[in-house]
């Protein structure tokens, strides 16, 4: 009746019954079930001999046991048996025996997948970088067992803290955490629960990490006996982060079975029947459950329990309205329980109604274990996808290789490729693939793990690095049954490295190459020199290794740079110049002049001073020399300017007093005189110009300056100067500012004076034309003189000779170059039709 009662109420049943044990026995061997359900007397042998029987051979089946005998649930608890249920009148026990099948399933199919997850969770927890320990519950943490990862944490070899002085809590744990770490532990150990606590140590060498703890006290009695656990470096944290969490979660997961809360309504809507359980779980006054009212019960559960009453409510409504109809759902509490409900109509045995069976079972914890695992599935494949990880496992008994989806995704295959170990071996470079082959067969053959940086190739041709690691889990005779390891794509990092050792090697290039000399200082002494500095000093390299920066400066100049190191040193005050002229000593005594630099640097990890020696001496020779030479054009400028000029204005007006007593052949002679006067008052003022330009360094002040009243206002005296020649304008001239400053006028002043006086005609014409562009403006002084040969249109100008000294023609146009070139324009010099020549000016208009 059991068994048609399944299968024609739930269509997820398929049921296969056997009238005796040993039948059963065989059934099992045939076939896979999911549940046995068994009467305690049948006729080969009773229920319980048939339930260690089944134990035997299948321990991971669930059995249930559906008898009338009440006497023997003790011994069937005893004997392992999954559930226990009494039979009773009526078909309702059929319908609680359904729900009974379907959760004992669940649980073991639920306990399945977490164990497989819990093996998998193992595999990448073996390969987390940390120290394992056990301890004493003391503040010094002394120290029962540590692993082998102790010494890549602490720096201390294992025996330094199992049996030498050292103590975890005293010389590794960072003073500072000590009281911290010390409460925490200790309020989790009275709890008796796990901790973890984050803080920092000391290494061997002084270096300081942060890192992550999680431990549980160990307890007898009672008492704590020791503390387990182990210890990780985060100071680098990134992907390792979640894999902690992933741990943490899945160490806290627990498979709990409840009992069922159970209520019984009569047709009326009064309470038939409950257990205590029902009660219990729902929390429901005494009061409440005497007046045997599911109304009452039902009021009290939504206005004290349920996140969703409307729900909860609509649902029952429904199902008292419908009562031939079962249901199944999920009912969420207010202090965060969640239940399973499910109810379904108690029939009698000829189809009467006699009421509504309720049984409630509080899956909180089954709840919180899915999602865990849910979560735990989730970051595992989030951790292979974000860390580009995954693992794999190769049975020796089957030759079955397993990849995890993170592989398959390295690799550049589909999530179920199934390869064999030789697939997997020819996906190694060629050139790698016999070392891969040798570590996998010593791992096999001896037990020897490796770790190894190889090179894949994928089916689509690319080439990535990974690191494989491989280790040997054996069976009770020792002999290798699972290699299994981790696997992880490192083609990012070592194209990191490789960029890194091409940038190193191009700096180490530079520094090496530099014109300057290069040291770096640490406690002023220096920790690194180039060849450059040996060479500007006369010290050989290793000579200069660890020598005091002070000892290559001369002595007048020491205290400058200790005073300007302790600027750099002091926030307090404004930082001194990054650069400066200073004097040094090469080795055999010589003083020589540098530019020197000096900035703060990390090097290998410490702070370092890099500093930059220029050797100027020569430079600074030349500028002396040119602050010589400037000095003496001032003062030939201040002759030039002064002295000539006022005796030339002297002799000038000496001439134009004797035009009046001369006769007229000494009339002539005079005009000469007072023409070669004026020309030499020109030159004066043409070599102040020429001189003014030469020591201005090149550097010149550039302003807006108005183009049409500096040309037209040179036009006008140049007119007077000249008055046998005819000088017009063809245009009128642009009113734009141009980039320049006062000297522009000397610049036309020189071009129309060039035009007039080397003219070979008896009425030097000269035409002038000016012309706005979008950028600059056009300036053409055009002559009707004898022009300018093409192989001497450079020369004019004097290019490429500087000075007094110039192979030019004269200073006028070397000077009118000089100008144009400082405000950013040119000049140069073209025929002119039909004859002549034209000199042409561009200059930038301001902005």
């Amino acid at each position: 009746m059991a068994s048609q009662f399944l299968e024609a109420n739930d269509e997820r049943f398929d049921v296969a019954t056997a009238s005796s044990a040993s039948e059963g026995l065989d059934r099992l061997s045939q076939s896979e079930f999911d549940c046995v359900v068994s009467e305690c007397q049948m006729p080969d042998m009773d229920g319980l001999a048939f339930l260690q029987a089944v134990r035997e051979a299948y321990p991971e089946v669930p059995f249930i046991l559906f008898t009338g005998n009440s006497d023997i649930a003790g011994d069937a608890i005893s004997a392992g048996v999954t559930d226990y249920l009494q039979k009773k009148p009526g078909s309702d026990q059929f319908s609680v025996l359904a729900n009974r099948i379907e959760n004992a399933v669940h649980r073991t199919r639920a306990g399945h997948r977490l164990e497989e997850s819990q093996r998998r969770f193992r595999t990448l927890l073996d390969n987390v970088p940390g120290m394992a320990y056990r301890c004493r519950n003391e503040r010094g943490w002394p120290m029962l067992f540590v692993s082998d990862d102790c010494a890549d944490l602490t720096g201390y070899e294992r025996a330094y803290l199992l049996d030498g002085d050292r103590r975890y809590g005293r010389d590794v744990m960072h003073s500072d955490d000590r009281d911290r770490v010390w409460d925490t532990v200790q309020d989790a150990l009275e709890a008796q629960e796990p901790f973890r606590v984050e803080y920092r140590i000391r290494t061997a060498d002084g270096t300081e990490k942060r890192v992550w703890e999680q431990g549980q006290g160990v307890f007898e009695d009672g008492e704590v006996v020791a503390i387990e656990g182990f210890v990780t470096d985060i100071t680098e944290r990134s992907e390792s982060q979640e894999q902690l969490e992933y741990q943490s979660s899945l160490l806290e997961a627990q498979m709990e079975t409840t009992i069922d809360g159970l209520l019984v309504v009569n047709e009326d809507r009064t309470v038939a029947a409950y257990n205590d359980k029902f009660v219990d779980m729902w929390e429901i006054p005494e009061e409440v459950v005497e007046t045997e009212s599911d109304e009452a019960l039902l009021d009290w559960i939504v206005e004290h329990k349920l996140v969703e009453p409307e729900a909860f409510m609509e649902l029952v409504d429904n199902l008292y309205e419908r009562p031939e109809e079962t249901s199944r759902d999920e009912v969420r509490l207010r202090d965060g329980r969640v239940f399973d409900r499910y109810s379904a109509p108690v029939i009698g045995d000829e189809g009467t109604h006699y009421g509504r069976l309720w049984v409630f079972r509080d899956i909180t914890e089954r709840k919180e274990r899915e999602r865990e695992l849910e979560q735990q599935e989730f970051l595992f494949s989030r951790v292979q996808a974000i860390a580009d990880i995954g693992i794999w496992e190769y049975d020796t008994r089957t030759g079955e290789l397993t990849w995890s989806d993170g592989i398959c995704r390295i690799h550049g295959v589909a999530d179920d490729y199934e390869p064999a170990l030789a697939d997997g071996l020819d996906f190694y470079h060629p050139d790698d693939r016999d070392e891969i082959a040798a570590a996998v067969t010593r791992a096999i053959e001896d037990g020897e793990q490796y770790d190894l940086e190889l090179r894949i190739v994928r089916p689509d041709g690319t080439v990535r690095n990974v690191r494989t690691q491989g280790e040997v889990s054996t069976d009770e005779n020792g002999e290798t049954e699972l290699v299994r390891g981790v696997f992880q794509d490192i083609t990012d990092r070592k194209r990191r490295e490789a960029e890194l050792e091409e940038e190193r090697e191009k700096y180490a290039t530079l520094v090496e190459q530099s014109h300057d000399g290069i040291a770096i200082f640490q406690n002023r002494k220096s920790v690194f020199v180039n060849s450059r500095l040996a060479a500007i000093t006369g010290y050989e390299t290793d000579e200069l290794w660890g020598m005091p920066v002070t000892e290559l400066i001369a002595p007048e100049d020491r205290q400058l740079v200790r005073e300007r190191y302790e600027q750099r040193l002091d926030p307090a005050v404004d930082p001194p110049p990054s650069r400066y002229t200073l004097t040094f000593e090469t080795k055999d005594g010589r003083k020589r002049v540098a530019e020197a630099s000096f900035a703060d640097i990390k090097y290998e990890g410490a702070p370092a001073d890099l500093v930059s020696i220029r050797d100027v001496t020569e430079r600074q020779q030349y500028e002396d020399e040119l602050e010589r030479l400037n000095e003496e054009l001032e003062v030939l400028n201040r002759v030039v300017r002064h002295d000539i000029r006022n005796d030339m204005a002297v002799m000038l007006g000496w001439g134009e007093l004797l035009e009046d007593h001369v006769d007229d052949a000494g009339e002539e002679h005079l005009e000469n005189i007072l023409t070669s006067g004026e020309h030499i008052v020109e030159l004066t003022e043409i070599a102040r110009d020429y001189i003014e330009t030469l020591t201005s360094d090149g550097e010149v002040d550039v302003k807006p300056t108005r183009l049409e009243q500096v040309l037209t206002n040179e036009i006008a005296l140049r007119r007077d100067a000249h008055p046998d020649a005819e000088i017009s304008v063809d245009e009128p001239i642009p009113a734009v500012t141009v980039r320049a400053n006062e000297m522009l006028s000397s610049v036309f002043r020189n071009l129309l004076n060039n035009a007039v006086q080397h003219n070979d005609k008896d009425t030097p014409i000269v035409e002038i034309a000016a012309e706005e562009r979008e950028d600059d403006v056009y300036v053409a002084v055009a002559d009707n003189g004898p022009g300018v040969p093409e192989t001497q249109r450079e020369r004019i100008f004097g290019k490429d000779e500087m000075g007094l000294e110039s192979s030019g023609t004269g200073i006028g146009l070397y000077l009118v170059q000089t100008l144009v070139d400082q405000y950013g324009g040119t000049v140069q010099v073209e025929d002119n039709e039909p004859e002549g020549a034209v000199f042409s000016v561009t200059l930038p208009k301001a902005d």
